[in-house]
């Protein structure tokens, strides 16, 4: 009798504990106002959820029934479920329970199907289930399945949970998910280099954004995804930006403008921005071994990594014009592609914003675009993290933009990581250590040749015009030039003036070949061996008188002028 009496004693402290706890969630989700039990299904940190679960278990191990279960009025509790080992068949079927609401607790349901065949499993009999309620349990790739079309409250708080699939429950009326450390960032699930974690839980646990289980999710402003540890003790409004819906409108958002082809996750930097700007995910794509002969047109939001290594990329023109898509990139890898300039990164983000890390190793490209470059490592010195590399490209080295070129990889030398390995295309020389002063000695200059060629004949065009003045003075011969081109008189054409002019030359070697006489009769000349020239006037009445004349071309007559 005192052991019957003790194990009703303990029954009725499980009843009343179950009353308690059935008061403190109506049906519409308020939560009464119970420190007790606000911090059990609010906090659920593992003394508390113990404070509940471990009286219940340890009533429920005393009983000789070997059923994991005990059914009490209108709820069933069950403790210790494990799927690894289901219970035998028929095990529970003495309690023949008609309880609306069912209780697991310190269950392993890792891949259970939690359908009607399961509940019936654990002695319930009712044809209507009203709450499943899940404390202290581990929960991933859980499936509540069909059969339970009577559930109306489908209770998760307090759990170890992963990701699970969308529920078979058409006639719930609501769903509790808080007080769990929901795995939104997972580092140690498989991830690419750089990324903190990838969007695998985001996507499948996107159905919670769905119309249906938004209204159903009664206490989504209350559910928060993990956070590193020295994150915990932050204020509650920041934390609250780290909802899991937030999550999950990032993830979709983040899909939904993802490069088809690439892999987008969340940044490794997203832990080291500051507080404010917490409720921003930051972005990494990684692009790589995909053939790809440009870089993509769109990228998510907040994206600061982007990795397109061994694709045939020939082209940067999409980072120009301050290109939104390209807003936040921080580190952006270009390796193995097919790059023949840099030309598109002036006037970018990256030039504006100076990139954390800039790698277009092993590529096409000839020219260092010292100009595009200066204004971005200037802006990139700040930050002791930045680095950058343009090893394996052909560069071109010459006498106008090597001294240039050695200047500006000593100054960024601290950032420049691969100065060393930096090569010319047309020698097996280091650009950094190549000598400006030999390379360009050697080298010839043609136009210093030209020049020279130019002040030669300047120098030969003085002496022969000095030459002519000094000849036409002695012998008053014209110069070649004038006697063979200048064959046009003001106002008398070609063919009138060319018959005339050649009578006037054959007349002028005649008297010369006098021996410096002039016959009256054949008319003047000018003497051999003096100076003077003939020249053409109209007639007077002094020139009719003292000498013959000659007609010139126009009907003017000819005279002769004399150098004494």
């Amino acid at each position: 009798h005192f052991y019957k009496r003790c194990f009703v004693l303990k029954m009725a402290s499980v009843f009343g504990l179950m009353i308690a706890y059935n008061t403190v969630i109506a049906d519409d989700g308020v939560m009464i106002e119970n420190d007790f039990f606000r911090d059990t299904l609010d906090t659920f940190d593992d003394d508390t959820v113990d404070n509940v679960t471990e009286p219940a278990c340890d009533i429920i191990a005393t009983n000789p029934n070997p059923c994991p279960c005990q059914c009490l009025s209108d709820s069933l509790i069950c403790c210790n479920l494990d799927n690894t080992s289901p219970l035998p068949k028929g095990q529970c079927d003495s309690y023949n329970c008609s309880a609306t609401e069912i209780t697991l607790l310190n269950c392993q349901l890792h891949s259970t199907v939690i359908n009607r065949q399961f509940i019936l499993s654990l002695g319930w009999r009712q044809s209507r289930l009203r709450t499943l309620r899940l404390r202290n349990c581990s929960i991933s790739d859980t499936t509540f399945g069909s059969g339970l079309e009577g559930l109306r409250v489908l209770d998760l708080r307090g759990n170890k949970v992963d990701a699970f699939r969308e529920p078979e429950l058409e006639m719930l009326d609501s769903i509790y998910l808080s007080g769990n450390n929901w795995p939104c960032i997972d580092p140690s699930k498989e991830k690419r280099f750089r990324s903190k974690s990838n969007l695998i839980f985001g996507e499948k646990m996107s159905w919670l954004l769905d119309m249906y289980w938004n209204e159903r999710w009664i206490d989504r402003k209350l559910t928060f995804c993990n956070l590193d540890d020295h994150l915990q003790s932050v204020e509650e409004e920041i934390v609250k930006k780290h909802s899991v819906e937030s999550f999950l409108q990032f993830t979709k958002k983040t899909n939904s403008t993802c490069p088809a082809l690439c892999d987008c996750e969340v940044a490794d930097e997203t832990i080291k921005f500051t507080l404010e700007d917490m409720s921003k995910y930051k972005v990494n794509v990684v692009c790589t071994d995909l053939g790809l002969t440009s870089l993509p047109s769109r990228l998510p939001p907040d994206t600061i990594y982007l990795n397109m290594a061994n694709n045939q990329v020939s082209s940067l023109d999409l980072l120009s014009n301050l290109n939104p898509d390209y807003k936040s990139i921080e580190r952006l890898i270009l390796t193995n592609n097919s790059l023949k300039s840099m030309q598109g990164l002036e006037n970018s983000w990256l030039q504006r914003n100076g990139p954390v890390l800039l790698d277009v190793r092993d590529n096409f490209i000839t020219q260092l675009d010292t100009s595009a470059l200066e204004s971005m490592l200037s802006k990139a010195s700040i930050n002791t993290e930045s680095n950058y590399f343009f090893a394996g490209n052909p560069w071109s080295c010459n006498c106008q933009n090597i001294k240039t070129i050695q200047e500006f990889l000593e100054k960024y030398s601290s950032l420049i990581m691969d100065t060393e390995h930096m090569h010319c295309s047309d020698c097996e020389c280091t650009l950094l250590h190549l000598d400006y002063k030999e390379m360009c000695t050697k080298d010839h200059d043609y136009m210093i040749w030209v020049i020279l060629v130019e002040a030669i004949l300047l120098v030969a065009i003085m002496l022969k015009l000095t030459w002519d003045c000094v000849r036409y003075r002695r012998t008053g011969h014209l110069p070649w030039v004038a006697r063979h081109l200048c064959w046009s008189l003001p106002g008398v054409s070609r063919e009138r003036w060319m018959p005339q002019l050649s009578n006037m030359f054959a007349w002028s070697e005649h008297a010369s070949g006098q021996g410096g006489s002039v016959d009256p009769d054949q008319g003047e000349g000018v003497a051999k061996g003096s100076s003077g020239y003939i020249t053409c006037s109209g007639n007077t009445s002094h020139s009719s008188k003292t000498l013959p004349s000659r007609t010139c071309p126009g009907g003017k007559e000819s005279s002769v002028v004399r150098f004494l």
